[in-house]
């Protein structure tokens, strides 16, 4: 199941001319960054990717408490996924694909 975000279409006071220019041109370029986001925290959900680590850091983060279960990481010094499971860190193998 695929999660679709709904962007801005457009900035509805772009036929107003109360407005400053420089104003309007900021309105717009808001409007494109929020979009722009938008586009990223729909990807990031879509395509879940897991963030890479050193195995330092994933046991650094670990012992200062700062991962919760269910966590999915990529240890960089090993080349394998790490998660957290029931309290403990786990190493995900797998066989090649397909």
């Amino acid at each position: 199941m695929s999660i679709f975000l709904d962007r801005i279409d457009a900035v509805p006071v772009a036929s107003n001319t109360q407005f400053d220019p420089q104003f309007l041109q900021w309105l717009w370029v808001l409007v494109d960054a929020l979009n722009e986001n938008l586009s990223d925290i729909q990807n990031s959900l879509n395509l879940l990717m897991a963030i890479g680590y050193t195995q330092t850091q994933i046991n650094d983060m670990e012992s200062a408490g700062q991962l919760s279960d269910g966590v999915l990481l990529y240890d960089t010094t090993n080349n394998v996924y790490v998660g957290r499971e029931a309290g403990s860190l786990v190493k995900f193998t797998t066989t090649p694909y397909p």
